[in-house]
């Protein structure tokens, strides 16, 4: 065991990699071996494809020569997916139990078993069956165990979790469904609690199939419900309402919809809901909640008076972060200070809470700004820098590095898995290779894992040498969670663009953690998560959105990009970084239309809670990659010193 010393900024700025014997022996054998690994990927790649149409005899044969190669058995996996057939049963079983517990098992588990199913092989289906939380294979394996003798009622408890669902589940259920259904095992109650599924949150498409389903005196109920997700002013109907509790649920899911939606008939209904129906405290409770939340975050003269409806024991960061920003809009620091001693200890110990209680006691003048601060300037986040800024500490990394086992390392590195996993990210498929990755760092304790993320490091796979090291535990190790990735992209094209390189690399460790191939449900791509939209326009010409997974083209224009959006801001940064976020145009409407707010003001009281941490992670972020530097930048002093105003 030795402790990794090296001066932080070296550290990050350089891989962390062994130094290799410069012997010219040991320098050819590393030549050999490469060469040989250089020559089995062009081979695999080629050949993958064609394992799937090719016989068990070819596979054999290839394995003569290509048999040591590390992902030699995604050519047996690709044979087999295509022939999972009772004739290969042996060579299929064989491959199962060779590969279990690792990303190859399940790749042919479910064919294999599918194609059991479908051929109605009862018995190998049950012994080759494993836990899953897929709704067609537990189907099939509780079919097959009746088919075999097992008897409905015993396996009732089963199936009704399986049914009772806010969606629709495969077909290959719909036997065993009806035969449970057809033994009366299927009550009312648990089609209404399926309509409430469907309902709240599920697939609302399904509830006329369950509303048939229901005896004639609860269908109206149950098409309210559909009607009330739809569209919650339904509720306002009340001649629609029958005073019962079944109801009166119906009233609370929909009444904490309409608020969002429209809060002032929201308000208006609240009182004539209370007169018709008996809500049960625990339900109050949660409108009180929403309507406080979601009064707060739009800004409504009335939020206050919700906010303080709040039990002490149901607030959390959430609803405090609110009730705190209506107050900090009306710069009222002393109820900040009321609200901040209000709070259960473990709400007082958060960052954000200590750090606007430290602010309303300097504007009031009951602490010196010295006094207040200093424990916060003490730490590495957001409101530590923000602290730390406003009493001139110099700011603190807090790096501590890990402890490298050269034996763990070595031992982890010739693991089948991380051999996998490693090819693959040379072969650019990135996410076969983390499917492979996160299956060999599940069987790791704590230290295994930080030397793992060491490992990817070397590897230069940057997501995972950030996470891994985060996953373990391991949060001061700072230069592995914040890598100096594909720093010379990023010197190059900030320069070209006419921003800090230091902003730039912020905001990809935000969006992607240094992930070329991420991809947002939204759509949005690469290293910088940009819109295949937006890089049109950037580009200026047509554009294939594919481009956008190669690092230099998502680099090139994602700093285009944030150049251009500080500049519309009038350099106002954090009102660039915010726009980089939720949209150029959503931003404008952020800005005060009167007098000037305060900096940290306002990035505290951003309407979307997603873009409000993001625009505090990459401040932060920037001033983390700032201290790499020698003379680093004081991103901070202009939080504190400057104020957001209105675009000329």
């Amino acid at each position: 065991m030795y402790f990794l010393k090296q001066v932080l900024s070296k550290i990050c700025c350089a891989g962390l990699l062994f130094a290799v014997s410069s012997s010219s022996y040991a320098s050819n054998q590393i030549e050999d071996v490469e060469a040989r690994l250089s020559k089995q990927r062009v081979w695999f790649v080629e050949h993958e494809r064609k394992a799937a149409k090719a016989s068990l005899s070819t596979i054999n044969k290839w394995r003569e020569s290509y048999g040591d190669y590390p992902l030699f058995p995604y050519i047996e996996l690709a044979y087999l997916k295509k022939h999972p057939y009772l004739s290969n049963k042996q060579a299929i079983r064989a491959f199962l139990h060779l590969y279990e517990g690792t990303a190859l098992e399940w790749s042919l588990r479910m064919p294999w078993l599918r194609y059991l199913a479908k051929k109605n092989e009862a018995i190998l289906f049950l012994n080759d069956f494993k836990p899953t939380s897929n709704a067609e294979l537990n189907c099939h394996k509780l079919r097959f165990q009746l088919q075999i003798g097992g008897k409905i009622e015993d396996l009732a408890d089963d199936i009704m979790p399986l049914w009772v669902v806010g969606k629709s589940q495969p077909k290959a259920c719909d036997p065993l469904f009806k035969q449970w259904a057809d033994a009366g095992l299927r009550t009312t109650d648990m089609v209404k609690r399926r309509v409430v599924l469907a309902a709240d949150g599920g697939r609302h498409t399904l509830i006329p199939y369950l509303t048939r389903l229901l005896p004639k005196s609860e269908q109206g109920w149950a098409k309210l419900w559909h009607s009330v997700r739809r569209d919650p002013a339904r509720i306002t109907r009340l001649s629609s309402f029958n005073k019962t509790a079944e109801y009166a649920q119906i009233q609370v899911y929909g009444i904490q919809r309409l608020i969002w939606r429209d809060p002032e008939r929201a308000i208006k209904h609240y009182g004539k809901m209370l007169e018709h129906f008996s809500i049960d405290a625990k339900s109050l409770d949660e409108i009180h909640y929403t309507f406080a939340l979601a009064l707060a975050s739009k800004g409504h003269d009335q939020a206050t008076q919700w906010l303080t409806r709040i039990p002490r024991h149901l607030k959390d960061s959430k609803i405090v972060h609110w009730h705190l920003a209506t107050y900090l809009r009306n710069k009222q620091w002393d109820k900040v200070i009321d609200l901040y001693h209000s709070l259960p200890e473990s709400l007082q110990a958060l960052s954000a809470n200590k750090y606007w209680l430290a602010r309303a006691e300097v504007a009031l003048g009951i602490n010196s700004e010295s006094a207040s601060f200093t424990q916060l300037a003490q730490t590495r986040h957001y409101y530590g820098f923000l602290a730390a800024a406003r009493t001139q500490i110099k700011y603190h990394l807090n790096h501590k590095g890990v402890e490298i086992d050269l034996d763990i390392l070595a031992r982890l590195k010739d693991a089948p898995s991380a051999k996998r996993a490693y090819e693959f990210f040379v072969l650019q498929r990135y996410t076969q290779a983390r499917r492979e990755w996160y299956k060999f760092k599940q069987g790791l304790d704590k230290i295994e894992q930080a030397n793992a993320a060491y490992l990817a490091h070397q590897w230069h796979w940057y997501d995972q040498a950030l996470r891994g090291i985060s996953q373990a535990g391991y949060h001061d190790e700072v230069s592995l969670r914040f890598p100096r990735a594909y720093v010379d992209l990023y010197q190059k094209y900030s320069e070209q663009a006419g921003i800090e390189l230091t902003l730039a690399m912020a905001v990809s460790r935000r969006e992607s953690s240094f992930m070329v191939d991420a991809n947002s449900s939204a759509g949005a791509r690469g290293l910088m998560q940009i819109m295949p939209a937006t890089a049109k326009t950037l580009a200026g010409r047509k554009f294939n959105p594919y481009r956008l997974f190669t690092a230099e083209t998502n680099v090139e224009l994602g700093t285009k990009y944030l150049a251009q959006l500080t500049d519309r801001m009038n350099g106002q940064i954090p009102l660039a970084i915010a726009s980089y976020n939720a949209g150029y145009h959503r931003v404008l409407k952020w800005i005060p239309q009167e007098e000037p707010v305060p900096l940290d003001i306002w990035i505290e009281t951003i309407p979307y809670k997603e873009t409000r941490e993001y625009v505090k992670a990459v401040l932060a972020y920037q001033q983390v990659y700032e201290l790499f530097n020698q003379q680093p930048k004081d991103i901070f002093a202009d939080i504190v010193n400057k104020h957001v105003v209105k675009r000329r």
